[in-house]
Order: structure tokens, then C-alpha cells, then sequence
């Protein structure tokens, strides 16, 4: 590969599909080189440890809050499926009254689809 070093330790890294350079830091500060600064490695395992520490409290304290928040969502949806059940039972209960009703009397309830279509349409007009 050909490579091109700058006085910073970095270097020119080509594409591989074209003659454009992408400049690439040196690997002087990376964890295990011979370069490394140890208070710089110090520094920012001090601030990872902080970082995880930080992270585990807030998910210890939004932990119960989510947990209850999905007990209330379950409610909720068992709520709503008691209604719509209940919804249904009513229809259907409807659906069969009627249709006891036409078969118990038909000329009436043609008459009455006949009035109720006249009064829709002239509604409409």
C-alpha cells in the first residue's frame, strides 16, 4: 500500500476505488502503545467508569416508573378488549331481535324500509 507519513504521525491512507486520501490519525495515543500518555488512559477510564455509573443509576431509578407504565398499559388494553367484547354481545343481541322481528312481520317491516328509504333520500336531495 502506499502510504505517506506527516510530521504528525498521522499518514495518507488511499481508497481503494480511487486516488482520493483519507488522513488518519497516528496510533500513538491508542491503549497499549509504547507512546501512550498513562494519565490520558487514566483520564478516560475514570470518565468511562463515571459514565457507566451514571447509566446504571438511571436505569435503577426509571426502572419501576417503565414496569408500572407497562402494568397501566396492560390494564388499559384488557380494558378495552372487556368493552369491545361487550360492544359485540349487544350487536348480536340486536342483530337477533330484529331479525325476529322481520320474520315475525314482514309486510310491516317492508313498509317501514319503504318509508325510512323515502325519508333518507329526501334528506339527501
Amino acid at each position: 500500500m502506499n502510504e505517506t507519513t506527516h510530521l504528525d504521525g498521522a499518514y495518507d491512507v488511499p481508497w481503494p476505488t480511487s486516488d482520493l486520501r483519507v488522513r488518519v490519525p497516528g496510533t500513538s495515543m491508542l491503549p497499549g502503545s509504547e507512546k501512550s500518555a498513562p494519565a490520558v488512559v487514566g483520564v478516560l477510564n475514570s470518565a468511562v467508569q463515571g459514565a457507566h455509573d451514571t447509566i446504571d443509576r438511571l436505569a435503577d431509578s426509571v426502572a419501576p416508573a417503565a414496569q408500572q407504565l407497562g402494568e397501566r398499559a396492560s390494564a388499559a388494553g384488557d380494558a378495552i378488549h372487556a368493552q369491545t367484547d361487550q360492544l359485540r354481545d349487544t350487536r348480536d343481541e340486536w342483530t337477533e331481535s330484529l331479525r325476529t322481528m322481520v320474520r315475525g312481520n314482514p309486510l310491516a317491516s317492508i313498509a317501514t324500509a319503504v318509508a325510512l328509504g323515502a325519508v333518507i333520500a329526501r334528506i339527501t336531495r
